[in-house]
């Protein structure tokens, strides 16, 4: 059983899609490319807690830990647009203004 819990990144469900396929260093991308893949994201709800301790944050942020993983055919390398950045980035920045520590 996984402590992860996925939250929203770019994947075929996402409004900008997925991203695209990498072609090689030498391959200027194109809008026109393949796409596939994703990248993902998982938080460690806080209601987690190590065996033995109920370290469990009174606040109900996340853990200050985030996975991100990125699944692709071949190369584990993806190639992202503007509008998938900031996705990506938004996704990034409210996950850390969660989890931020100093706000604990």
């Amino acid at each position: 059983m996984s402590i992860y819990a996925s939250i929203p990144g770019i994947d075929p469900e996402a409004p900008c899609g997925p991203p695209w396929i990498y072609q090689g260093s030498h391959i200027l991308p194109d809008e026109e490319d393949p796409r596939g893949g994703e990248i993902g994201l998982a938080l460690i709800p806080s209601h987690i807690t190590r065996d033995g301790r109920d370290d469990q944050p009174d606040d109900m942020k996340p853990w200050p830990w985030l996975r991100i993983h990125i699944t692709m055919t071949g190369d584990p390398t993806a190639i992202i647009n503007p509008a998938q950045a900031r996705r990506l980035a938004a996704q990034l920045i409210d996950w850390a203004d969660q989890a931020d520590q100093e706000t604990r």
